[in-house]
């Protein structure tokens, strides 16, 4: 079913203090910036660029692309409690969104707006967020915790290569974290911690139930919905359906878009995962083994959020997938 016309509103103040997701404000007489319907929030190194290009091809669906880090980087925490606060951050964030590409009421008719920050689960405030799009839906792909951590190394490594990320990741592991006394969880070296911020955030993010209790304190859990990368590799033809049925879209035939790719993968075009790189160097299974039995009371408090509040869109585990680990 196609979706009605965006509400085009003026790039006013009494107007933006109304405005919602989807909603769209006219700058130039055929070019508008709108406000999207859903976010994808996170998380980093789970797939949620590979879920954007899927998405893409829905022709109901309209992806802003690539990340926009608007809600991640503002330096001040906006008014939001006056309508006048409210009212500028939708026109701010609206025009940000849309700074590169103008969109037209061609355009954004009967599409879902779309976006994807994955630093916005960890690095956002939720309250902010439902201020300016206080109906939007938010996606959140997650991924197995220590993968994720090893991925997000490696890509400093292999890409950004900054200082923070020169050492091996079993060395870097070794300096942050500990096991102490009798106790079987390793506990994390806090002054270490304050030496090393970036890694430090990147063990943090992967004690999801941590940042996922503050998005459900100001989010109705009825419009957050979860998907495992681990999920998606395995079936993304039942991931991208319970992701339509979330969105309220009609399924799309991506079966008959898809193709294999040389590592067995299911894609759409030019996927991240079809570049094939030279063997990386592997943690040791010792620091595997200390991430894990880190992460694992958290899962356990994850599970129980998933499972409480009904989050999971996808409901059939896909191996190595288990959460009461």
């Amino acid at each position: 079913m196609a979706l009605p016309p965006p509400r085009v509103l003026l790039a006013s103040t009494d107007a933006a203090a109304r405005a919602d997701a989807g909603d769209c404000f006219r700058l130039r007489a055929h070019e508008l910036a709108c406000l999207p319907h859903v976010i994808n929030i996170g998380v980093q190194k789970a797939g949620t660029g590979e879920l954007q290009t899927w998405l893409g091809a829905h022709p109901r669906l309209l992806p802003h692309g690539g990340e926009v880090h608007f809600f991640d980087t503002l330096r001040r925490e906006p008014p939001c409690g006056r309508p006048r606060g409210r009212a500028a951050l939708r026109l701010r964030y609206a025009r940000f969104l849309w700074r590169r590409r103008r969109l037209t009421a061609a355009e954004a008719s009967g599409k879902l707006l779309y976006e994807k920050t994955p630093a916005y689960f960890d690095q956002a405030r939720p309250e902010v967020v439902m201020c300016a799009v206080p109906s939007a839906r938010l996606l959140l792909m997650l991924r197995m915790p220590t993968a994720r951590a090893v991925s997000a190394y490696r890509m400093c490594q292999r890409e950004l290569q900054l200082k923070w990320c020169r050492s091996s990741f079993d060395a870097a592991l070794a300096r942050v974290l500990t096991l102490s006394g009798n106790r079987s969880v390793p506990s994390l070296r806090k002054a270490a911690l304050r030496r090393e911020p970036h890694f430090r955030r990147l063990l943090m993010m992967g004690q999801y139930a941590l940042h996922l209790r503050r998005w459900l304190r100001v989010v109705p859990p009825r419009r957050v919905g979860v998907v495992w990368l681990e999920q998606f590799k395995y079936d993304p033809f039942a991931c991208l359906a319970a992701v339509e049925d979330f969105l309220g879209l009609e399924h799309h035939a991506y079966r008959e878009m898809a193709t294999k790719n040389s590592a067995g993968l299911w894609v759409i075009g030019k996927s991240k995962s079809s570049v094939i790189r030279p063997p990386e160097s592997r943690p040791s299974a010792s620091s595997i083994a200390a991430l894990e039995a880190f992460y694992s009371p958290w899962q356990r408090r994850l599970k129980e959020l998933l499972l409480n509040y009904n989050l999971s869109l996808v409901h059939t585990p896909a191996p190595p997938l288990a959460l009461n680990t």
